[in-house]
């Protein structure tokens, strides 16, 4: 099933047990989440947002973060189904995550059931003073190594320079719409916060990680197995860690049924615990 703004896999939304929303990393577009999804238990809906800017909707112009932040709110609106519903925002898709979970649970009820941030720092961080804005970059050669500073470029991607050319302009616009960015704890999230990191990730020490724990009630963190780009290139970690978690995620949601998905994992390669510190 697919969407002009998203593309849904998995089960069938009358019995999915778990639905999950994917906000990929800069520049990604629905493509991003197939991994993801094929690994996924089967019992669950699994949809990845297919932003302005990729894909289908390439010839669409990138909005600021209030935009992308904008049809969000209205894809987690209009998702199939009523099993309890987490958003997973990857990298820079963190940030729009974050933003369209709070503005859900602003408008009230409870829409959303957790909210997973992969590979993102804490968006306490204030952004360099030294660091060149990509909004004053015209070079090429100069923004791949900008971007490469971020985290925001696959190594497959930049070895294939027609590909490249492709998506550059969505990942750079990407990236100008968060890349000044800072929030504190408030307001607080209602949902649980699951923050996931690879092993190997040099952008995301805990250092840069821990204040994540400051924005809400119930925070866990988890390391697993990867780099930066655990989305592509470490799926299944990705997965577990999420099946390794799912009782921060059942209170009121039929935790039976949501438990049960465990036993489909292939088994949890994550450490869990309260946000690293």
């Amino acid at each position: 099933m697919s969407a002009r703004n998203v593309v849904i896999k998995g089960a069938d939304p009358r019995d999915a047990v778990l639905r999950v929303l994917i906000l990929p990393h800069a520049g990604a577009g629905a493509a991003a989440g197939l991994a993801f999804a094929e690994r996924a238990p089967a019992d669950w809906l699994v949809a990845t947002a297919r932003l302005p800017g990729r894909e289908s909707r390439l010839r669409e112009g990138v909005p600021a973060l209030p935009g992308l932040v904008a049809e969000v709110v209205t894809t987690l609106h209009s998702l199939p189904g009523t099993a309890p519903l987490i958003v997973v925002g990857v990298c820079s898709g963190a940030v729009i995550a974050l933003e369209a979970v709070r503005a859900v649970q602003g408008a009230g009820g409870d829409l959303v059931a957790g909210l997973v941030v992969v590979s993102q720092w804490a968006v306490t961080e204030e952004p360099d003073p030294d660091r060149p804005s990509l909004r004053d970059v015209d070079d090429p050669t100069r923004v791949l190594e900008i971007l490469r500073e971020f985290g925001g470029v696959p190594q497959s991607l930049a070895a294939d320079p027609e590909m490249l050319g492709l998506v550059l302009p969505a990942i750079v616009a990407d990236m100008v719409a968060v890349e000044d960015y800072t929030s504190g704890p408030e307001p607080l999230l209602a949902c649980p916060l699951l923050t996931v990191f690879g092993d190997a990730d040099d952008l995301c020490p805990d250092e840069r990680t821990e204040d994540w724990a400051l924005f809400g009630e119930n925070v866990r963190g988890a390391w697993v197995p990867g780099g930066h780009m655990l989305l592509t290139d470490s799926p299944e970690a990705v997965v577990d860690a999420l099946v390794g978690n799912l009782d921060q995620f059942t209170a009121g949601h039929a935790p039976q049924a949501l438990s049960s998905t465990s036993r489909l994992a292939r088994g949890a390669t994550s450490t869990t615990g309260p946000t690293a510190g």
